[in-house]
């Protein structure tokens, strides 16, 4: 089997940099939301009984230009779109090299907005590597068809922290979701669609799992919280 190929994801990818990974930094709005730091005390919580993170963070972030400021074209910007009409004024403020993800799955906005501006990123063509739509674990069949046959991404993201009450949860229990969603695409488009896969990574049995059910890339988030786990899947 070919060695994998990581991402590590948002907001990871703002502070963790390295060689054998391609950074997401973000994720980034319009203008600018909350202060991170505070609301990274008052709501990430880890569970030791259910051995995961959750977070109720709600994308805070100082906005889309400092966002545009802190990422290289070689990195991925990571947006997210607060109320309609962001994406397109966001399209018309990042360069057309520079790599982009669409958060389109946040289970802290409180809302839910339709997904048709997402396709102002792939209605020209640019020179961009990576046009990446990241989407919620609970993703449907008919909601993956619109993204890809109507909207025209080739590449996504599986998947988003799971909706709680509690907030977005991360970790194992995104592993069926993101292994179904995965037999999904390579069912319904073969290779023409590329996959990066996360959630519960944090040994490479996981990131065989995902590759084995047909995953291009892989992406690690709450693992690099241990910084020595991360080493050893970037590193192997």
């Amino acid at each position: 089997m070919r060695d994998p190929k990581f991402f590590i994801s948002a907001p990871f990818g703002n502070y963790i940099k390295h060689k054998n990974a391609i950074s997401v930094t973000g994720t980034w709005t319009l203008n600018p939301r909350g202060n991170r730091l505070w609301s990274i005390l008052k709501t990430l919580r880890y569970d030791f009984s259910e051995g995961c993170w959750y977070n109720a963070l709600g994308l805070p972030n100082p906005g889309i230009q400092i966002g545009l400021n802190k990422t290289l074209p070689c990195e991925v910007l990571s947006i997210a779109e607060i109320e309609r009409d962001d994406f397109q004024r966001m399209n018309d403020l990042i360069p057309e090299n520079q790599n982009i993800e669409l958060n389109l799955s946040c289970p802290n906005l409180g809302k839910t907005l339709p997904w048709d501006g997402a396709g102002i990123f792939t209605k020209y063509e640019t020179k961009r590597d990576w046009c990446i739509a990241k989407v919620s674990p609970l993703t449907s069949a008919p909601e993956l068809t619109f993204l890809v046959d109507t909207l025209g991404f080739r590449q996504l993201h599986f998947s988003n922290t799971f909706p709680t009450k509690r907030g977005g949860r991360s970790g194992s229990i995104l592993k069926p979701y993101t292994l179904e969603l995965i037999r999904l695409v390579r069912e319904q488009w073969g290779a023409e669609v590329e996959v990066v896969a996360g959630g519960g990574v944090d040994d490479f049995r996981a990131v065989y799992e995902y590759m084995n059910e047909g995953a291009d890339y892989i992406a690690i988030g709450s693992v690099c919280f241990n910084w020595f786990k991360m080493r050893k899947l970037l590193e192997k």
